[in-house]
C-alpha cells in the first residue's frame, strides 16, 4: 500500500496518507474536507547486493564506502 502526500485546498494543511486503493477518498486530517490534492514526493530505495554493499556511502562510522564496496558490518 502506497503512502501518499496531500495538500488540503481549503485550510492548506499538508500530510501524508497509507491509501489501500486508488479510489479510496482522503480527507484532510486537520478540517475534514474532501478537496485535497495529491502532492509530488520524493522517495527513496536502497540497492543491497546481500554482502554489505554500500550504495549511499553512510554504511561505515567515516561517512564514506569502505574499498571494494564492502563495508563488513
Amino acid at each position: 500500500m502506497p503512502i501518499f502526500d496531500y495538500k488540503c485546498e481549503k485550510c492548506g494543511a499538508t500530510f501524508e496518507k497509507l491509501v489501500p486503493h486508488a479510489d479510496d477518498k482522503v480527507e484532510c486530517e486537520k478540517c475534514g474536507s474532501k478537496k485535497v490534492a495529491k502532492q509530488l514526493s520524493t522517495f527513496s530505495a536502497s540497492v543491497n547486493d546481500g554482502v554489505g554493499a554500500c550504495a549511499t556511502g553512510s554504511c561505515c562510522p567515516t561517512g564514506t564506502c569502505c574499498p571494494n564496496g564492502a563495508c563488513g558490518l
